[in-house]
């Protein structure tokens, strides 16, 4: 094993799949379904259209960075005034993924399983863990991904498999019932799970080889099946309107999960697998801020990383109802989220062409 502070392409792919994996089986399937119940699965397809285009920009990027980190690349091409106009709304949403998720985890850790637990307490353990393995680096963030993803892949197919016999796939037709609408307001949602992808752009100089097109394209792909395969389970096997008043519809699942008739209640291994990816998630953004905060020296990142910790146990700390912050991701989270990630890659996207051609402008003037 090769210790130069990076990963390798699949360690970076597999980091992806349990940081965006966890928010689109969690966090963006019940909005869907709240937003357009039976077409919801419709949503997911047709919101990937626009986002393999969209894919294929982050590639562009990815390619005219060489490997540099996308702040640095970002000054020395446009200067400190723009790249802190890019950087700033980058920064909130970072801060945002992890504090989105952590509030969750926290809410679902009280509800399921530990109703008694303070939730300050469970939000201050999880932040403790994430704050130590942001510390740590990609590194051995990178390996702890890639030991994770195995087991919580194998669970994912378990729960899927094992309900079959109680899935009624009929439950997804007819479609367009209510119009397309509700299908648009699911494709948003849809796309602010997709647009996630972005976190890439700020990983890839941590990879030890260049990311291509056919990475970024995989990833698209895995989304979509990340996200379609529990949205529409939930639907075979709850119907469109129950499913549509699940909070965790995925967690709902292994509920109804059995093997004979002396084997039930298997929900702790849902615990493992929404768990680990937010020990990922939470743990990968906190480090992504720190370094676009150019904060190097490990007293200073250790001091950072705590105050940030803080803050977000703060936020989860005040008093709104579950009701309320759902109300937020609908309203407000993911529609301002999709619109950041989307505007702020074609800026960067028009750098990046500017960029190239001033330089082929120089190379002929030479």
């Amino acid at each position: 094993m090769r210790v130069d502070g990076k990963i390798g392409i699949n360690q970076a792919i597999m980091t992806m799949m349990l940081t965006i994996g966890i928010t689109n089986h969690v966090t963006v399937i019940p909005l869907m379904l709240s937003a357009a119940k039976r077409d919801s699965w419709l949503s997911v397809l047709l919101a990937s259209i626009p986002f393999a285009a969209w894919a294929c920009i982050l590639a562009f990027i990815n390619t005219r960075l060489h490997q540099h980190s996308l702040h640095h690349w970002l000054r020395r091409t446009s200067g400190k005034l723009v790249s802190y106009l890019i950087l700033i709304p980058l920064l909130i949403c970072l801060y945002g993924m992890a504090l989105v998720h952590l509030i969750d985890t926290q809410t679902w850790t009280t509800v399921n399983y530990l109703p008694r637990t303070p939730e300050w307490f469970t939000a201050l353990v999880l932040m403790g863990i994430c704050i130590l393995a942001a510390f740590g680096g990609i590194a051995p963030l990178g390996i702890t991904a890639s030991i994770l993803l195995p087991f919580v892949a194998m669970l994912g197919f378990f729960v899927a498999f094992g309900n079959v016999a109680k899935k009624d796939y009929t439950l997804l037709l007819p479609v367009f019932q209510d119009g397309f609408i509700p299908i648009l307001h699911g494709m948003l949602y849809a796309g602010g799970g997709f647009s996630e992808l972005i976190l890439l752009l700020l990983l890839q100089h941590h990879v030890r080889k260049p990311l291509r097109l056919g990475h970024y394209v995989t990833m698209i792909a895995i989304v979509i099946i990340l996200t379609l395969s529990p949205l529409t389970g939930a639907i075979a096997e709850f119907g469109p309107i129950e499913s549509s008043r699940q909070r965790f519809p995925a967690f709902e699942q292994w509920r109804l999960l059995s093997i004979g008739k002396d084997i039930e209640n298997m929900e702790f291994f849902a615990i493992f697998q929404w768990l680990s990816g937010s020990f990922v998630r939470i743990s990968l953004c906190l480090m992504l801020l720190t370094e676009i905060l150019e904060v190097h020296t490990p007293k200073a990142r250790a001091i950072v990383l705590v105050l940030l910790g803080i803050s977000m146990i703060i936020f989860t700390s005040l008093p709104f109802s579950d009701m309320q912050f759902v109300t937020f991701l609908t309203k407000v989270y993911y529609p301002l989220f999709f619109l950041i990630t989307v505007l702020i890659t074609l800026v960067i996207a028009g750098i990046a062409l500017w960029n190239r051609k001033r330089e082929g402008n120089a190379d002929h003037d030479a």
